[in-house]
């Protein structure tokens, strides 16, 4: 998973893939924890994102300092894909234009990739 978002975006266009952007508290946020578990460290999904994702992860955690670099981050992209809940997913074309924000259960591995298919 990419951390830096320009970083992902030249990766996704050097290797014509989709990104997948993740905002997560996994430390601290139960539903986080929840699709960590059972989605993101899932064997099936990982296989499935390194043949058609790029992965950029905003993880907050436990400890944040609002002032810092990755809450601005954070606040950038919430904003940007209005996104309103963790864990939020939102699937982007390369260049950052998005797609969708994946709905539903966020740990079920079947719907997620369903709608990664889009």
């Amino acid at each position: 998973m990419i951390t830096d978002w320009e970083i992902a975006k030249e990766k996704a266009i050097h290797e014509n893939k989709l990104i997948l952007i993740i905002l997560t508290g996994s430390e601290w946020c139960a539903p986080c924890k929840k699709m960590d578990k059972n989605l993101i460290n899932n064997l099936e999904f990982q296989e499935y994102a390194n043949q058609k994702l790029v992965v950029f992860l905003i993880d907050l955690p436990k400890t944040l300092v609002i002032d810092s670099e990755l809450y601005q981050n954070y606040l950038k992209f919430k904003n940007r894909y209005k996104s309103d809940a963790l864990p939020s997913l939102i699937h982007t074309k390369s260049d950052g234009t998005k797609i969708n924000t994946l709905k539903g259960k966020l740990f079920k591995l079947k719907n997620m990739i369903q709608q990664l298919k889009v």
